[in-house]
Formats: C-alpha cells, sequence, structure tokens
C-alpha cells in the first residue's frame, strides 16, 4: 500500500531515500536529515546508495540506469564506456556537441537504438562527469516513464495519449490568453529555458544575456555554459536597473534578459515596466520565469516577450512527471522570429504517457493554487512574529510593488517562502531534523516540501551565495494542500524543540 506523503510524511532518520510521493515517478527523495542533505551532496555511499528516486536532472533513475546497462550491452561496448539516452536525435547531436567541445580528444559516438525510436550518446567513463552537466542543465534526457517502456518493449502511442500534448497546450492558452501555437511543451522547466536561450542566440549571434536578480542556480549555469556569456545582476532594485540602463546606452546588443516572478529562493520581483523601458529602445527581448507566482496569480505578459514555466512543479502538483513550457506572447514583436526558431530546434517533445499523466494532475490546478494562495501567508504571517526567525521571504512582503505590478485581480503569493534563524549555524539544522514534515528537493508540490535550499542547490558556491546575500542557512519551504492547522502545529513544534 502506498504511503500518503501529505498526512504521514516520511521525516525520521529511517526514511531517508524514501520517495516522494511514494511513487516510482516521483521527483523528489526524502533527505529528512541535515547531514543526510550534506551526505548526499558530498556523494556519500551511506547517502547515495538509499535514494530510491531523486530529483530527474540531477539524479538517474534505477530505471533509466538499467536501460542504460542494457543499450550497451546491446551495443557489446566495453564497460569504461557510458552513455546517456534522448528521444530526439538533434538533442543527442547537441549532447555530442556540448562534450566534444568541453573534453580534449575523446571519442564521443551518436548511435540510433530501439530502431530509431531513440539515440544514445556514448563516451568514455573518464569524461562521464562533463556528460552529466549536459543531462543536468539541459534537462532532456528520457523520462523514467519513457525508460520503463523500452524496457518492457512498449512504444506504441494510441488516439488519447496524442491528444495530450495538444490538450495541455489547450489548457495553458486559456489560462494565460496566449495562442495555442505559441506554446511549446518540453520534457523539463529546463529544457523549455535552454529552448528559449539557443532561440534567442540564434536571432542574436555574438550577444550577451543578462541575468537579472539571483536566480534559480541552473538557469544561470545554462546562460554561462552556451552563448556569448552573461551579465548577472543579482539583485531586483534600482541599482540593477541602472547597470542595465548603462549597458543599453553604451550600444551592447543584448539576446535578452532573464528574470524570475518571484526569484528562487529568494522570493523577490524583477521590476518589469522598468526593464521594459530600458531595453525596448535596443529591442531586446525579456524572458520571465513565472514558475514559482503561477499564471493563477500573476500575468507576466503585460511586459514579457517569453514565458518559461516548469509544468513539474504546481501546474502538475502530484510530483509525478517532469514537464516545462515555452509561451511566446502573441503581442511581442519577437513573436514571429522567437516561434520560428523554436519550431525550426525541433524538439519540443514529451513522452505521450507522461503527457497523458500531466494532463490529468492539471485538471483541478486552478483549485489547488486557490488553497495554497490561503494557506501560506497564514504560515508566513505567523513566522513573522517569531522572535527565534531573524527574517521572512515572500512575495507579500517583497518587492511588492513590482509583484504587484503584474497580479492578477483576485491574485495571491504562492506557495513558497525561505526563512533564516537568528543564531543560524546553532538552530537552522536542529529546526530540520526536528520538523515533520517531507524534506527534499522541488517545489510546488500538493505535499509541503522542505529543503536547506542553498545547501541543496549551491553546495560547492556556499560563500559566493553569501556574497549575494542567500544565507547558507536558510530553509525554504513550499506549502501543499495540507490543512493549515496541521502544518502550523509540525512547524510550531519543531520550533519549540530548539528555544
Amino acid at each position: 500500500m502506498k504511503r500518503n506523503v501529505s498526512s504521514d510524511p516520511p521525516y525520521k532518520s529511517s526514511d531517508l531515500g524514501h520517495p516522494l510521493p511514494d511513487s516510482k515517478y516521483a521527483v523528489s527523495v526524502s533527505l529528512p536529515t541535515w547531514d543526510s542533505v550534506i551526505g548526499y551532496e558530498e556523494g556519500r555511499d551511506s547517502v547515495i546508495n538509499k535514494l530510491q528516486t531523486g530529483y530527474p536532472r540531477f539524479f538517474v533513475s534505477p530505471i533509466i540506469k538499467s536501460l542504460e546497462f542494457n543499450v550497451l550491452r546491446d551495443l557489446n561496448l566495453s564497460s569504461d564506456q557510458r552513455c546517456l539516452l534522448f528521444d530526439v536525435e538533434n538533442t543527442a547531436i547537441r549532447c555530442r556537441k556540448f562534450i566534444v567541445d568541453r573534453t580534449d580528444g575523446w571519442e564521443v559516438l551518436i548511435k540510433p537504438i530501439f530502431n530509431g525510436k531513440a539515440y544514445t550518446v556514448v563516451f568514455p567513463i573518464q569524461i562521464e562527469h562533463v556528460a552529466k552537466k549536459f543531462w543536468r542543465f539541459f534537462g532532456e534526457g528520457v523520462s523514467v516513464r519513457r525508460a520503463k517502456s523500452f524496457l518492457e518493449n512498449k512504444t506504441h502511442e494510441n488516439i488519447e495519449s496524442v491528444d495530450a500534448v495538444d490538450q495541455i497546450k489547450e489548457k495553458i492558452s486559456q489560462d494565460t490568453g496566449q495562442n495555442v501555437e505559441n506554446i511549446f511543451i518540453y520534457p523539463s522547466g529546463m529544457a523549455a529555458v535552454s529552448a528559449t536561450h539557443r532561440a534567442l542566440t540564434k536571432i542574436r549571434p555574438n550577444a550577451r544575456s543578462v541575468q537579472f536578480d539571483f536566480p534559480y542556480v541552473d538557469v544561470l549555469k545554462l546562460q554561462q555554459e552556451i552563448g556569448s556569456g552573461v551579465i548577472f545582476l543579482p539583485s531586483a532594485d534600482s541599482e540593477s536597473i541602472t547597470k542595465l540602463k548603462g549597458i543599453i546606452t553604451k550600444g551592447e546588443l543584448l539576446c535578452g534578459v532573464y528574470c524570475e516572478v518571484p526569484s528562487n529562493p529568494l522570493l523577490r520581483s524583477a521590476d518589469l515596466a522598468a526593464i521594459k523601458a530600458v531595453v525596448d529602445s535596443s529591442n531586446t527581448p525579456i524572458v520571465v520565469d513565472d514558475t514559482v507566482a503561477t499564471n493563477v496569480n500573476v500575468n507576466v505578459f503585460k511586459y514579457a516577450d517569453v514565458v518559461t514555466t516548469s509544468l513539474t512543479k504546481y501546474y502538475s502538483g502530484a510530483g509525478n512527471v517532469i514537464a516545462g513550457a515555452v509561451i511566446v506572447n502573441s503581442s511581442s514583436v519577437h513573436a514571429e522570429e522567437i516561434v520560428s526558431q523554436l519550431k525550426h530546434q525541433g524538439d519540443a517533445c514529451l513522452f505521450f504517457e507522461d503527457a497523458m499523466v500531466l494532463r490529468n494532475n492539471m485538471s483541478d490546478y486552478k483549485q489547488r493554487m486557490a488553497r495554497i494562495n490561503e494557506t501560506t501567508p497564514r504560515l508566513v504571517d505567523s513566522l513573522m512574529e517569531e522572535p527565534l526567525i531573524e527574517k521572512v521571504w515572500y512575495p507579500k512582503y517583497e518587492t511588492r510593488e513590482s509583484y504587484d505590478a503584474v497580479r492578477r485581480s483576485g491574485g495571491g503569493f504562492s506557495g513558497l517562502f525561505s526563512i533564516k534563524f537568528k543564531n543560524s549555524e546553532e538552530k537552522a539544522q536542529h529546526f530540520y531534523d526536528a520538523l515533520k514534515l517531507c524534506k527534499g528537493p522541488s517545489l510546488g508540490a500538493n505535499f509541503t516540501l522542505v529543503c536547506p535550499y542553498t545547501l541543496l542547490a549551491h553546495y560547492d558556491e556556499l560563500d559566493w551565495c553569501e556574497q549575494h546575500g542567500v544565507s547558507k542557512w536558510l530553509i525554504r519551504i513550499s506549502v501543499g494542500l495540507e490543512p493549515y492547522e496541521f502544518l502550523s502545529k509540525r512547524i510550531l513544534d519543531a520550533l519549540d524543540k530548539i528555544r
């Protein structure tokens, strides 16, 4: 019998590695203690060997590993070879180029597999660390369901499944007011971001991008890895606007300005009106990620030329499927060119079983968001009164004017907030260990998810994060559908343990 992780969260040390939710397709995994998070980051066998699953771009599922083993065996390759698996040949070609460009003289091959229904990139084990970067940053590898279907020799779509992606697009179109033809579905949120960046760098070759405000970790890293470089403006304030204006005034053409509304994990919102006023003269596209706020709460199309969103998070809610979307603003002057580039790339795809699961999960999206919008501010307000806590970050209280500028009538502030304790070095770890809620990566699930975000996302660059105001002791909380009373009591009980 499957465990209901909402009512019975796997929070104990003995729950290390439990999938969140209780499914082989879970996109999160229980890291129930501070020490288990550090063990995960350092690759400690005592932690890694207990993980039944993990966040898909950072962790290769046992099911995908089995398929990789079978592919290498069937190709009669030696034991010092490794491979990555992709649905689309274009992706495999880009993966090979990525590896070759970053290594010196190693042989990297592309081979069609399963009668051309998928492709494998084969490389020596010595350069596996480079290949893993591609898997992580681009998020285009085969999904767990896709791997399972190959292992079971089930590769035929049915009529219902073919319609699923179109139905997802239709739903997003209704939610955003954008044309269905301008919506592209990808196998992950990062795949959506990388497709956008490839399109913009193709339209403006040799032009740098700008990352406005401290972003989700891999969005910045992607811009550092591909394209002509990125200018990082790490705060969402007037100083960053002034710097952006200086870049434009000096005549530099940019391929795009990237920002999040709100940002993860500091929940600040960029002043999109000010950014648009600055970049309009240079005809620079604005790319906004609305994953955290959701399009239930905000309409960033007032200013954004392109919107990226991770469908893995609130749109799905269930935490058992990974996908992403690019939505090109129909009224943008760049729309025709960007849509043309995305179509030309030919790699917008989602495995049909994943599409069917996502379509079904999305059916109560707005009702779920309404509930989360109600519960979260109550928790935040109670924590802001808590003497043990130094700071709470939440869109309701961070750069509120910028958030309100795109907030829908009746829109809320979504379900993500971050906290920092007074005497963090002493208190943060003990609070985390004492908390009887799901603890692991990801956000936007129907069950509450807590993580020491900076440790998990930036373990090798903690000092750099501190320089930009992101504490290594920061704890991020993604509120789910549990009753307020349940969550409040569990948080209060953990606080009582550290008083």
